[in-house]
């Protein structure tokens, strides 16, 4: 048995694994498995990443976004809703990454592996 989880990424982003999965024949679930397996070590820091900028050590005052959400969409093109099946066994490793890395969600999660492993693959070009 599987379970949708549903993942926002960026328009270039999903243009790129729709590529990979053309050109490969693999699901969206090898997709963004082999996506996190390649930055895994980074997790934490692509996570961190996501939500904002970092404040002075010792500071009262958690990071802050220096763009709204509306400002980036404008820059970056708005995320699209993409999709994979997982099943029980998979979630529970998602779970714990969600867990560890201090994602809000599986979704945050895999779209912030997603976007590092296939952004940087295409700016490599």
């Amino acid at each position: 048995m599987t379970f949708q989880v549903s993942v926002y990424v960026l328009p270039a982003v999903s243009r790129a694994i729709e590529e990979a999965r053309r050109r490969t024949g693999r699901t969206n679930a090898e997709i963004a498995y082999d996506a996190i397996d390649a930055v895994r070590d980074r997790l934490p820091e692509l996570v961190a990443a996501r939500r904002g900028g970092d404040r002075p050590a010792g500071s009262l005052f958690p990071g802050r976004r220096s763009r709204t959400p509306r400002a980036a969409a404008a820059a970056e093109g708005r995320r699209r809703l993409w999709s994979l099946q997982a099943t029980a066994a998979e979630l529970a490793v998602i779970d714990g990454l969600v867990e560890t890395t201090g994602a809000r969600s599986r979704s945050e999660l895999i779209s912030c592996a997603v976007e590092a492993h296939f952004g940087r693959r295409r700016r490599s070009r």
